[in-house]
C-alpha cells in the first residue's frame, strides 16, 4: 500500500513553534514564586508569565487536535495500529524521560524539588512535572478514537455538541482524580476537540462574522484577565480564563496566516523540546547561580535559549528510529531486517 504524504499547514507549524517557545519561557520563569526563577508575584516577569499562561497550553493542545485531523482514525481495523503508535510515541518516552528527570532532581544539588527515591513509583501513576500532559493526551487519543469509530464527530453540529459537553465537564470540575493525569483530561479534550473542529469544518467556522465576534470576545477576555492580575481568584475563574482567552486566541491565531520559517523549523522539534527542555533550563539556572549571575532577565534568556537548543541537538545526534530514539523520543520501533530469501508480506 502506498503511503500518503500529507502537506503541512505552515501556519499550524509556525504556531507549534510559538507554543513551544512560550511554554519553555513559562517553565523558566516558573508557575509560582517558589518555582523556576522564583520571581515575585508582583514582578514584570510574573506578569509576562500570567499573560501567556491561558494561551500556551490551550494552543499546544489545540495544535495536537488540528494536526490529528489531517490523518484521523477512520475504521475499527486500524484501532490496534493507532493505539500501538500512541503507546510508542507517548508512553515509552513518558516512562524513560520522567525517570531520568526524577533521578536528576533527586541527585543534582540546586534543583527545586526533591522527594526521595522511595516516591519514584508515584511519577508513573500521578502527574509529575510537565509530564502530566503526556499522560492526559494519551487518554484523550483513546477517547477521540472511540468517538471517531462511533461516527460522533462527522458533522459540525454533533462535534460542537460534544465540545460543549466537554466544556461543561471541565468547568464543573467533574473529574476529580489525579490518577494518570485524568484530572487534566477534560481541559485537554476540550482544546483537542476545538483544534479538530477548526480543521475538519474550517470553511463552515471561519466566516467573517465569526471572526469579528471572536475578536471582540478575545479583547474582552484579555482585558478581564489583565484587570485581575495578582488579585487572587478561585479555580472557576482560572477555568473560565482558560476557555475564554485560550479558545479565542487560538482560533484567531489559526486564521492569522502566520508563516515564519524559523518557527516552522522549531515546531518540527516541539515534542522533543517538550520532553527534554527541563534538563537544560534547570542546568542553566543552577550554573548561573553558581556563577553569581542573579539577573532574572539574563537567566530567562539563557534558560530559554538552552531549553530550546539542547533537545534539538540531542535529537540531531541520536540516529533516528533506533532503539535509543524510540526510548527517548517515541520514534518508530526499528523493523527487524528481512533476510534476502524471506518473502515480503
Amino acid at each position: 500500500m502506498t503511503e500518503v504524504k500529507i502537506k503541512k499547514d505552515l501556519t499550524i507549524e509556525s504556531l507549534r513553534g510559538v507554543a513551544i517557545a512560550l511554554m519553555v519561557m513559562g517553565h523558566v520563569i516558573g508557575a509560582h514564586s517558589d518555582m523556576g526563577l522564583k520571581v515575585d508575584d508582583g514582578s514584570t516577569l510574573r506578569f509576562i508569565y500570567y499573560l501567556q499562561d491561558y494561551i500556551t497550553m490551550p494552543l499546544f493542545t489545540l495544535m495536537s487536535g488540528y494536526v490529528y485531523a489531517f490523518k484521523p482514525i477512520s475504521q475499527a481495523s486500524s484501532l490496534n495500529k493507532f493505539v500501538n503508535s500512541k503507546v510508542t510515541r507517548l508512553l515509552i518516552p513518558l516512562v524513560v524521560v520522567s525517570t531520568l528527570f526524577f533521578l536528576m532532581q533527586n541527585s543534582v544539588p540546586g534543583t527545586n524539588a526533591k522527594t526521595g527515591l522511595g516516591d519514584m513509583w508515584k511519577i508513573y501513576v500521578f502527574p509529575f512535572a510537565h509530564f502530566w500532559f503526556i499522560q492526559g493526551i494519551f487518554t484523550v487519543f483513546l477517547i477521540i478514537a472511540g468517538l471517531e469509530l462511533a461516527k460522533v464527530l462527522t458533522t459540525l453540529k454533533s462535534t460542537v455538541l460534544v465540545l460543549l459537553i466537554c466544556v461543561v465537564i471541565y468547568m464543573g470540575g467533574v473529574v476529580r482524580t489525579d490518577v494518570f493525569g485524568f484530572g487534566h483530561v477534560p481541559f485537554l479534550l476540550t482544546f483537542f476537540l476545538l483544534g479538530l473542529t477548526a480543521k475538519r469544518f474550517y470553511q463552515q467556522i471561519f466566516t467573517k462574522p465569526f471572526l469579528i465576534i471572536t475578536g471582540i470576545l478575545f479583547i474582552a477576555a484579555m482585558g478581564y484577565q489583565i484587570s485581575i492580575f495578582n488579585t487572587g481568584f478561585d479555580t472557576l475563574h482560572e477555568r473560565l480564563l482558560n476557555i475564554m482567552v485560550g479558545s479565542t486566541a487560538c482560533l484567531l491565531l489559526i486564521k492569522s496566516g502566520l508563516h515564519n520559517n524559523a518557527l516552522v523549523w522549531l515546531g518540527n522539534y516541539s515534542y522533543t523540546i517538550y520532553l527534554f527542555h527541563v534538563f537544560a533550563t534547570a542546568a542553566s539556572r543552577i550554573i548561573l547561580n553558581k556563577l553569581h549571575v542573579q539577573n532574572d532577565y539574563i537567566q530567562l534568556i539563557v534558560g530559554l535559549v538552552l531549553g530550546l537548543a539542547f533537545p534539538i541537538i540531542l535529537k540531531m545526534i541520536i540516529p533516528k528510529n533506533n532503539w535509543l530514539s524510540v526510548a527517548l523520543f517515541g520514534d518508530n520501533i526499528p523493523k527487524k531486517p528481512r533476510l534476502i530469501n524471506e518473502p515480503a508480506i
